[in-house]
């Protein structure tokens, strides 16, 4: 969103280039050092997309909990301005038919979960002491993939 918007209006947020310089470094390290082996980095398919793709080739489902998936505050702000792009759009209508959730879920919600990023936060299979677990399943406000 943050991306889309400076494409098309130049404004630079120096929240987003800083989370992008150090997003994945620690995430990383900790995996390796916890033997995880199953991780992909949020990019082009967004969040919803990359976590279907993994288990769609692992033939499991999972579950994410809205609240706990970090967001920029200004990606919220872009969302409600209307700088989505196509490909976020794109995204979430091709995972659309995996997907459920509860009725407190929006529109806006799936859109920040489809967002195409472009330096997005890892995505790990397994348990990552330290780091939050967005996977659980929780009363409401949550969405299910398969």
């Amino acid at each position: 969103l943050l991306n889309n918007r400076h494409k098309q209006t130049g404004e630079i947020f120096d929240e987003a280039v800083a989370t992008m310089a150090r997003l994945n470094r620690d995430a990383a390290a900790a995996a390796t050092e916890a033997g995880l082996r199953a991780a992909t980095d949020v990019t082009g398919f967004g969040l919803l997309g990359h976590l279907h793709k993994m288990c769609r080739a692992s033939e499991v489902g999972a579950v994410i909990d809205r609240g706990a998936v970090p967001v920029l505050e200004a990606a919220r702000v872009a969302l409600k301005d209307g700088f989505v792009s196509g490909g976020t759009r794109r995204n979430l209508d091709w995972v659309r038919p995996h997907l459920t959730h509860s009725s407190d879920v929006t529109e806006d919600d799936l859109l920040l979960l489809a967002d195409a990023q472009t330096s997005g936060g890892l995505l790990v299979v397994g348990e990552l002491p330290g780091h939050p677990v967005i996977g659980h399943t929780v009363a409401g406000s949550g969405i299910q993939i398969r």
